[in-house]
């Protein structure tokens, strides 16, 4: 019996913590991926990875940081399939290399299971180059 306590607090951090990845919507942090993919050659040029957070509002505004890319995002979100992923509609702004400046969209898909969220975003833009990316692999 005196056991109790302790396995019921176990099993509440548990429930609790599976319950932050059934919704898209939170602060989410990871390394972020920078890089160009032309269709017929793949990607132009090395990648760049900076560290980086992003929160997601119940309103499902978006606000994010890149320090090392001095990259800022904003923009809206929905739900996608399910409330544990999101369709992402944003906008990229103030990054040092000029490329990744402008309208993105893409999907955060949640794995509760495994506890981090898949991040990607496609420029709405063509490049002479290509087409932007940015994708990444976050946790809470």
């Amino acid at each position: 019996m005196r056991y109790l306590p302790a396995v019921v607090a176990a099993l509440l951090a548990g429930a609790v913590q599976a319950q932050e990845h059934t919704r898209y919507h939170g602060a989410w942090s990871g390394p972020f991926l920078f890089y160009v993919v032309q269709q017929d050659t793949g990607a132009q040029g090395p990648p760049a990875v900076h560290p980086g957070a992003m929160q997601i509002d119940p309103d499902g505004t978006v606000r994010a940081q890149v320090p090392g890319g001095a990259c800022t995002m904003t923009g809206s979100s929905v739900d996608f399939v399910s409330p544990a992923n999101a369709s992402l509609d944003l906008t990229v702004s103030g990054c040092k290399d000029t490329r990744f400046n402008g309208h993105f969209s893409g999907k955060l898909i949640n794995n509760p299971v495994l506890k981090y969220a898949s991040l990607r975003l496609n420029s709405m833009r063509s490049l002479d180059a290509g087409t932007a990316q940015i994708s990444a692999i976050m946790r809470r």
